[in-house]
């Protein structure tokens, strides 16, 4: 069940995840720093269903490991081939599933809120949400080089904190 993010207690960790079906980024934040980021990347080649399942464990994984009590998941919208989008689709149910069967409240953010609630304009490009942020958390050095599909998820785990912490 999607939470509404008007009644919910501000959350101490989150997973944020931008996802995809050939790459899926996600980034566990807690405050203001990243304590893990990654770019989940499907092989073209696996069968629709073999990738779907990669997704879905590896965000078992995730979810195992760091003990986030929020997805911040990015909103489906349709700028791509409706096949594309289709796949997409899928791959952000399996997600949510994984999320929702681990406990954790689930919330969605379109492309303009993460936008706005990161550079403060909602038509920010790419480099503009890169920029910020890089200046609004702490990536640990060692990872600094991300792909954006991974800054995307940080985007989202910064979006979410920030709406939290406006409840």
């Amino acid at each position: 069940m999607m939470k509404s993010r008007k009644s919910t207690p501000m959350q101490s960790r989150v997973l944020g995840v931008d996802p995809g079906f050939d790459r899926v980024g996600v980034a566990v934040l807690e405050k203001d720093k990243v304590l893990f980021s990654k770019c989940i990347e499907t092989n073209r080649k696996e069968d629709h269903s073999v990738r779907l399942l990669q997704i879905g464990q590896e965000i078992e994984k995730v979810i195992e490991k760091w003990a986030p009590n929020a997805l911040a998941i990015e909103k489906l919208f349709f700028n791509q081939s409706v096949t594309n989008a289709l796949k997409v689709a899928e791959a952000r149910g399996v997600i949510i599933f994984e999320a929702a069967r681990a406990g954790l409240e689930i919330f969605e953010y379109s492309p303009q809120e993460t936008k706005i609630a990161v550079t403060g304009y909602g038509k920010a490009d790419k480099r503009q949400v890169e920029t910020m942020v890089r200046k609004l958390v702490e990536i640990p050095a060692k990872s600094a080089k991300k792909l954006d599909d991974e800054l995307d998820a940080i985007a989202l785990g910064i979006t979410h904190l920030a709406h939290a912490r406006a409840i």
